[in-house]
């Protein structure tokens, strides 16, 4: 098994990732975000909302054991290490949110409901609970703004230099969900821009046995594009949300394979669209 990202080797740098709230975050606490390979010439720029499940001192354990902050409900399972494979055989830039969505879902916005999860598959966040407008803000500006910023930044770093390239967000799923069973293997979500998760998604089922869902296990309709919208859309930037079965990411075998089949279907379709 995998280790928890809690124990993974982290670095801090202000001017990479933008400053984040001191008052809300100790100073023996990581910065919020991990940027990987900022001077990646590759086609693509990547981000991971929900890379780790770190809680800030402040917060305690927001009333969750140490089992349920290793479960999904506290982060993407084999993620980060996903995020990491692929920003290094792509030669591209990624953003990965170091902190548990329970604290804040970067993926949503600060009024959404998601934003702050109380009931999470059956856990009870009691940290959440009755949080005031002040207390939302302030994890907004420490946990929200400094990935959104670090994504921007890249984005548009790319725009002003006229270079060709997508977006791409890494997450991944339950198998089942309230006892039913989801029987894909990895899925991709799009909405306005749909050309490159249409084209992995014809990759995958040309390429490999894989049961591949289109706009499954979620879509747009499940409020899961946020950061799809507001970084890549709003710019007209060509995206895609991956999602991978999180038991197909267990160990470091399975994510390198994971790995080498995205980085070879993303640079297929870089290569096809001259990026």
């Amino acid at each position: 098994m995998l280790a928890s990202n809690q124990n993974r080797g982290e670095h801090k740098d202000p001017k990479d990732v933008g400053h984040y709230s001191q008052k809300f975050l100790s100073a023996d606490d990581p910065a919020p975000v991990n940027l990987l390979n900022k001077g990646g010439q590759g086609a693509f720029v990547l981000g991971c909302e929900h890379a780790g499940n770190r809680i800030p001192k402040a917060l305690g354990t927001l009333g969750l054991s140490d089992a349920e902050r290793t479960r999904h409900i506290a982060w993407d399972i084999g993620t980060a290490q996903l995020t990491e494979k692929l920003s290094e055989k792509l030669d591209s830039p990624a953003v990965l949110q170091r902190y548990s969505r329970l604290v804040y879902d970067c993926n949503r916005t600060l009024d959404h409901p998601g934003a702050f999860v109380i009931d999470a598959d059956g856990s009870h966040v009691s940290g959440n609970v009755k949080l005031s407008k002040e207390e939302k803000q302030q994890r907004e500006r420490a946990i929200y703004r400094p990935f959104h910023s670090g994504l921007s930044d890249l984005i548009d770093r790319r725009l002003r230099s006229g270079e060709r390239f997508s977006y791409v967000a890494v997450h991944s799923f339950n198998d089942q969900v309230r006892g039913e069973q989801r029987p894909w293997h990895i899925g991709f979500i799009y909405n306005q821009q749909p050309q490159l998760s249409r084209f992995l998604i014809d990759w995958f089922r040309s390429n490999t046995d894989y049961l591949v869902g289109d706009n499954q296990p979620y879509s747009p309709i499940d409020a899961v594009d946020h950061t799809l919208r507001v970084q890549a859309e709003a710019r007209s930037v060509p995206n895609t949300m991956i999602e991978v079965r999180n038991d197909l990411l267990q160990t470091e075998k399975q994510i390198e394979c994971w790995a080498t089949l995205l980085a070879q279907s993303l640079e297929d379709f870089a290569s096809a669209h001259n990026l």
